[in-house]
């Protein structure tokens, strides 16, 4: 550091003896000077913190400590804390209703049996139809799974009301009514939401410390949301460890690693509060039914080398099962919205297809009726107690190998001699059916569960069969047996794999069973069923985002050469769109009308050479015609409904910031979402990397805080005549006073298809700019990518099919070039010609189904 000192110091000495010659005598002066302002600022810092006292050490020392506990310890803590609170509350609330089913059902069958029928039914449906007028009175977001919308949230989508108080509310009532009604749905998927929307409100807690940086960084609200879904999985399982690798496999491409303690900790304390409350607070005839652990007594050895062929015919069945389960739960929901009956009876009235499915259901499970063959009356937890139980149905014994009676009692029939396999075969079909068709009501609904109990059935028919051929083991009398308990847990693991696409199953099971000695048969046949699933079908989540037409990109299935030999430049747009130093105002504003939905514009040297010299955001060209020409009600018609992960996370904090200066309070108005105010974030579009000079928080030395402040000095609307309007739009364009991005992301020609994805999925591009030495050749968005992949998993990787756009944008820049003429001519202005109203033009192709998806640029 001394020498350094030294060193400004002899420059600064002999600056003055320096001889310089023609131009480099003025560059040389700036750079000296520039280096005389870095040792004034340096030295000036370095006397400031000599003389730092004790007392300001001391405080400065425990703002540190402070932040450090509230950012890194408090936050996580209170994540964890309050998404057990209420899922103890929801969990104490199932066990009620279901306990009082039973109740009711005893209590009838004591008059009649019809009026226990019809109280049985008229209770599951009655729980399901308030279930479903709870979402439909607070929010349909409360609907459904929760995971695809929270994946899609933080790939960097805004999904409206989703992380809501209100979807909070109606999620957590949804699921107590539904769950506690008996419907064959889980709870791990709505408690990722819960736990997400927990993180979400957290963040909005810690407003007050917006000026810290540590809280305004959108990377920091993404970290958040995904340690809600690790809470939320841990809250369904006893497996902290587990959750955090399920939540960050289920919602997650990338992850940083150095986040994970955040997330062990709030499962931890999560999971401390569960035993906390079970011990002090909750009944004890409840207590052992809310924690979902199902504790196994297997031997250590419990297989032998030669049961490994089994394992992996058990892995190849259930992979291929899950394909099944995938593909049929899309196909009813593809029949739901497409079919002309169907549409003609329910399709406007989701709650009365709910109903009606909630009310076939219950008769098709009543206990004295049908439901004795597939054990109508017990919850997923109690059979799922049955299929991981240490003995063999099939031998009808009492023995230290046969299963007590009463649980033979559930699976041999109404009159208790049917053959505890066909129940197992008859459960397993039925829930395979129903499972799949419940989860598409309106209703909240988990898929994990259902998942994990018809695997564990299927894995525990395949054992006792294996067990009946070989009822003395594989080595004979004397050595180690088949357990097809061990069947069972390695059916629900690979099974439950293949269906949501993840690993950390491996980790949950032996968490949940609370034994190791399973973990080599359940990492063999979830490894194989997961690849095979993978490549025939998307995952259970992925394949509910394509059904919403949500903006997300899935993952690419193994395997796919297609997409290695695509290039960018087959699937990418060639007619743009774009900005120049020759374009108008009135080109412009005609741009701005035509293409709604586009967020940023290139700007090129001129349409001949088309040199990409940067990206225009469309928000400041918004408010650049909006101060030239004052109000344009018609540009801010559209509202996009998506927005990047760096706009949703900075808006607020932003417009906090400029507030404080007191331009807000100067103006007194409401300000129209159109209308937004501008920030150093928002105001440079998509295209910039969170490492852009423009993403810096400047302040008062921003480039753009003249901009940034002017817009709010505007008292009144700026009102011009008509011949000063068309003297201002034929003006062109004052490229020096816009902020335009000089580093969009750009691709060359040749860049793989798989390439393309890789950079989309981590770095979160919305699109990229296609150039060839310089020379912009096209774009390439999110859309494109997504038709190109739309059949990836039958077709492979395809050339988007051009389409005839029938919006009602204008198509004939002739006839529009006449228009112009006659109405200048009308009224008495000579500034309209044709390069005026030249404008470059794309054919923009008309959304599929009412989807409002960015075509173009963006």
């Amino acid at each position: 550091m001394t020498q350094l000192i030294r060193q400004f110091r002899w420059v600064q000495e002999n600056a003055d003896h320096m001889e310089l010659l023609g131009d480099d005598e003025s560059s040389d002066t700036e750079d000296q000077n520039d280096i005389d302002e870095e040792y004034d600022a340096y030295y000036s810092d370095m006397k400031s913190s000599r003389k730092e006292t004790t007392r300001e050490f001391l405080t400065r020392q425990f703002q540190n400590i402070v932040h450090f506990f509230v950012e890194d310890w408090f936050i996580s803590a209170a994540l964890g804390f309050v998404t057990a609170i209420f899922s103890i509350f929801i969990d104490i609330g199932i066990e009620y209703l279901i306990h009082f089913r039973n109740f009711l059902l005893e209590t009838l069958e004591q008059y009649n049996n019809y009026a226990a029928f019809l109280g049985w039914v008229f209770y599951i449906t009655g729980l399901v139809y308030l279930a479903a007028l709870v979402c439909y009175g607070f929010g349909k977001q409360a609907v459904g799974s929760g995971i695809p919308e929270v994946k899609v949230i933080i790939h960097g989508f805004q999904l409206k009301n989703y992380l809501s108080g209100k979807t909070l509310i109606a999620k957590m009532i949804g699921l107590t009514l539904t769950i506690g009604s008996g419907l064959p749905v889980g709870k791990e998927g709505p408690f990722v939401h819960i736990g997400a929307i927990v993180a979400s409100l957290l963040n909005k807690i810690t407003a007050a410390c917006q000026y810290n940086a540590f809280f305004s960084n959108e990377g920091r609200a993404m970290e958040m949301l995904s340690i809600g879904c690790a809470v939320g999985i841990a809250c369904t399982f006893s497996a902290p460890m587990g959750a955090v690798l399920y939540g960050i496999e289920s919602t997650s491409k990338y992850f940083a690693v150095k986040n994970y303690w955040r997330s062990f900790f709030a499962t931890t304390c999560s999971a401390m509060l569960f035993r906390f409350a079970i011990t002090f607070f909750v009944p004890q005839h409840i207590a052992g039914t809310i924690t979902a652990y199902y504790q196994t007594y297997f031997p250590n050895e419990v297989f032998v080398v030669e049961e490994l062929g089994f394992f992996v015919c058990l892995g190849v069945m259930t992979g291929l099962l899950g394909a099944l389960f995938v593909y049929y739960h899309r196909r009813i929901a593809f029949f739901k919205r497409r079919n002309r009956i169907f549409q003609a009876l329910f399709g406007k009235s989701p709650i009365l297809f709910t109903v009606c499915c909630a009310a076939i259901f219950a008769v098709l499970v009543y206990p004295n009726g049908l439901g004795s063959y597939v054990a109508g009356k017990y919850t997923f937890r109690e059979t799922l107690v049955d299929f991981l139980s240490n003995c063999t149905l099939w031998k009808q014994t009492n023995g230290s190998e046969g299963c007590p009676p009463h649980v033979l009692e559930h699976w041999s029939g109404p009159e208790g001699d049917m053959a505890p396999i066909n129940s197992l075969l008859l459960y397993f079909l039925f829930y395979f059916i129903v499972v799949p068709i419940c989860i598409t009501l309106y209703i909240p609904s988990g898929i994990f569960v259902p998942c994990f109990v018809i695997g564990a059935c299927g894995g525990r028919i395949f054992g006792e069969i294996i067990s009946m051929i070989w009822p003395y083991g594989l080595r004979g009398i004397g050595q180690p047996q088949i357990y097809p308990g061990l069947y069972a847990v390695v059916g629900a693991a690979s099974f439950t794999g293949s269906v949501t696409h993840s690993l950390s199953i491996a980790l949950i099971v032996c968490e949940t069973t609370g034994q190791l000695c399973a973990l080599l048969p359940v990492l063999i046949a979830l490894m194989i069923s997961n690849a095979i699933c993978a490549f025939l079908q998307p995952s259970i989540y992925d394949s509910i985002i394509k059904i919403n037409g949500y903006p997300y990109l899935a993952d690419l299935p193994p395997s796919r050469m297609s997409v290695h030999q695509m290039k960018v430049e087959r699937i990418m747009v060639k007619d743009m769109y774009y900005i120049t130093r020759e374009t108008t105002y009135r080109e412009l504003r005609e741009m701005l009308l035509e293409t709604p939905t586009l967020r940023s514009y290139p700007f090129v040297t001129d349409s001949r050479s088309m040199t990409l010299l940067g990206s225009v955001a469309r928000k400041y060209l918004l408010y650049l015609i909006q101060r030239k020409l004052g109000p344009e009600p018609e540009l801010f018609g559209h509202r996009r409904r998506s927005r990047t992960a760096s706009e949703i996370f900075s808006t607020i904090h932003n417009l906090r910031k400029y507030s404080r200066r007191g331009s807000l309070a100067a103006n007194g108005g409401h300000m129209s979402s159109g209308n937004a105010l501008m920030t150093d974030r928002n105001i440079s579009g998509n295209t910039l990397l969170p490492q852009s000079p423009l993403h810096e928080d400047q302040g008062d030395r921003s480039p753009l805080a003249p901009l940034l402040y002017a817009q709010t000095n505007q008292h009144e609307p700026i009102v011009h005549s008509l011949a000063k309007r068309a003297e201002i739009l034929s003006k062109k364009l004052d490229m020096e006073e816009v902020a335009i991005d000089p580093a969009p992301f750009q691709l060359v020609r040749g860049t793989s298809l798989y390439k393309v994805h890789t950079l989309f999925s981590l770095l979160a591009l919305n699109h990229a700019y296609v150039t060839e030495k310089g020379r912009l050749v096209g774009v390439v968005a999110v859309k494109e990518l997504r038709e190109a992949l739309s059949n990836i998993y039958s077709r492979g990787a395809v050339v988007p099919r051009p389409r005839v756009r029938t919006s009602t944008f204008r198509l004939n820049p002739d006839q529009d070039l006449e228009n112009q003429l006659m109405n200048g001519q009308m009224n008495g202005e000579n500034t309209v010609d044709a390069s005026t109203v030249r404008t470059p033009r794309v054919t923009i192709e008309a959304p599929e189904d009412g989807e409002n998806e960015e075509r173009r640029n963006n």
